[in-house]
């Protein structure tokens, strides 16, 4: 009997030994939980939104269904699409008159555009090209060849980006245009997706967001948003509404510090001011 006594005590001390133990983990768990969270809400704040200043306004096209705009030598270079209606157009700003135009074979339907390094390139939706032109003549010198859709492209020096209406950007050879890596867009560690024309702006690459009203102001390395402009006030003062003339094309004035941008369709191009504190501060947080 007293065998059978201590045995039960031995074995009633082992249990409440494990009953601590397992409350000492809960609670520690718990704590360890509670930190992670409080952590994970730091590190995953969303970025800034800021509403910049419209400076003016110039005269567009109501007719180019933008889906690429960019600045070279003082002139607007844009990209228009749909089948039928594709083109690559050069255009005086001020006027809005066009100087030199491009027209593409009724079954491409044209993408985004910019200047890469002595020559522009084109891209085209579903057909798989990037058309290749003399940026003064707009004579096609060439094509590159890639997969998937293409809706957007920026280039500077030897980072050419391109965006697929995906949360990823591609990053490309500039000689052969081949996919070196991709990197994923995200605000507080939810992608961004619907990518469309791109832009870069100082040290940050510049999205729309297909059917937002904003602009996305992206870290080329790390992918995270760093702020949002948006631009509801524009797309109000375009007077267009619904799910296809939608703010697209962005151009980027590096020596006035400011950005044009406009929509499919659009009567109007906006210049927007973008040497407003929380900008630069975009830019420093790199």
């Amino acid at each position: 009997m007293r065998t059978d006594c201590r045995a039960r005590c031995a074995m009633l001390r082992v249990v409440a030994f494990f009953c601590t133990l397992s409350a000492w983990l809960t609670a520690l768990a718990g704590a360890v939980l509670v930190n992670a969270l409080l952590a994970s809400s730091v590190l995953a704040e969303r970025a800034p939104v800021v509403a910049p200043t419209i400076l003016g306004e110039l005269p567009h096209d109501t007719g180019v269904f933008t889906q690429g705009l960019f600045l070279h030598r003082g002139l607007f270079y844009e990209s228009a699409g749909l089948r039928g209606q594709s083109r690559l157009l050069i255009t005086e700003p001020d006027s809005g008159q066009q100087i030199l135009v491009h027209r593409l074979p009724p079954h491409i339907f044209a993408e985004g555009a910019d200047l890469c390094g002595d020559e522009v390139v084109q891209l085209t939706w579903t057909s798989g090209l990037a058309l290749r032109y003399e940026p003064d003549t707009l004579a096609k010198i060439g094509e590159f060849r890639y997969q998937g859709q293409g809706w957007g492209i920026a280039c500077r020096g030897q980072r050419v980006v391109t965006s697929d209406g995906s949360a990823n950007l591609t990053f490309r050879d500039p000689k052969t245009f081949k996919s070196q890596r991709t990197l994923t867009v995200t605000d507080a560690g939810v992608p961004v997706r619907q990518l469309n024309e791109l832009e870069w702006a100082g040290g940050l690459l510049l999205a729309n967001i297909w059917r937002s009203h904003r602009i996305a102001a992206i870290d080329p390395v790390t992918g995270a948003v760093r702020l949002w402009l948006d631009m509801s006030e524009v797309v109000r003062r375009s007077g267009q509404s619904g799910t296809e003339f939608v703010l697209n094309g962005i151009a980027w004035d590096a020596a006035q510090q400011r950005l044009y941008v406009t929509g499919k369709g659009w009567n109007r191009l906006y210049l927007i001011d973008c040497t407003g504190e929380s900008l630069q501060r975009a830019r420093l947080r790199r």
